[in-house]
């Protein structure tokens, strides 16, 4: 089953926590007024989900995030394993948000993003990151916090999103891309060569180039370029007196003139007219 959350509105997030069952339990039986959105830290759990008249059984396993919708029976199946250990949510329900089905195919509509009840997620350390943010904003008596669990939900929501549209992309290559792709843009001023960046991630320079074509379809090299003249024709845009001279300093160019050649080539215009 595929569920549609709606984006850019204030959700209240109602609680937040870790669990941890040295003995084994079974997952309570229950119908909620809230989202359950469950991450397995550790061990493994198995949990019916009743819909439409439908149901399914759901094998749920380390670094698995599982999604039990508002207003559905839900119920333990299975004991879980000793020692095993999660992270919950429970978020209120929008009016806006609706079941889609099996497919979770829809167009059209930007301000939703559309999940599957379980979402394998591997060693993404985003989706982990961010749902381990949200139960340590919960417990802490902070200015503006129901905006931030609000925001930061929304955030996971699009990190879900993202991790499953990747669909049989293999999750370590996401991660591995997503912190070269940090590291080079707090790095502006750097352009990097493939030895530089296998060596800074201690990887050979084929792993590199193939990790980056299973996430990007291009080398490494080629996808740097792309974003290097992205953030040269924002710059430009936004800085009407920088020569171009400056900015080939700032982006890590040989000179300007290689900047230009480059710039022209994407864009189809030389750089100066871009004011």
């Amino acid at each position: 089953m595929y569920y549609a959350f709606e984006l850019s509105s204030q959700r209240r997030v109602v609680e937040a926590n870790y669990n941890t069952f040295v003995n084994p339990l079974l997952h309570p039986n229950r119908i909620m007024q809230q989202h359950d959105f469950l991450y397995i830290l550790n061990g493994d759990w198995e949990i019916a989900l009743e819909y439409d008249g439908a149901g399914e059984i759901i094998p749920i396993q380390k670094d698995d995030l599982v999604i039990l919708p508002a207003r559905f029976h839900h119920y333990g199946t299975r004991l879980c394993s000793p020692n095993s250990r999660n992270m919950y949510l429970h978020v209120d329900a929008l009016q806006g948000d609706y079941v889609v089905g099996q497919d979770g195919k829809r167009g059209g509509e930007e301000n939703f993003v559309f999940l599957p009840t379980v979402i394998h997620c591997g060693s993404n350390i985003e989706i982990n990151r961010v749902f381990s943010e949200i139960v340590a904003v919960y417990w802490k008596d902070t200015l503006h916090k129901s905006n931030r669990l609000s925001c930061l939900f929304d955030l996971l929501l699009c990190e879900i999103s993202e991790q499953e549209l990747a669909g049989t992309i293999n999750s370590q290559c996401v991660a591995f891309a997503n912190e070269v792709a940090r590291f080079l843009r707090s790095n502006p001023e750097m352009f990097f060569s493939v030895p530089d960046i296998a060596r800074k991630f201690y990887v050979s320079e084929k792993t590199l180039n193939k990790r980056f074509k299973a996430v990007y379809n291009k080398t490494f090299y080629a996808w740097q370029m792309e974003q290097k003249l992205d953030m040269v024709y924002q710059a430009l845009h936004n800085n009407a007196d920088i020569t171009l001279k400056e900015t080939a300093v700032n982006f890590g160019f040989y000179d300007e003139f290689h900047l230009s050649r480059a710039f022209k080539k994407k864009f189809g215009i030389a750089p100066r007219y871009v004011r």
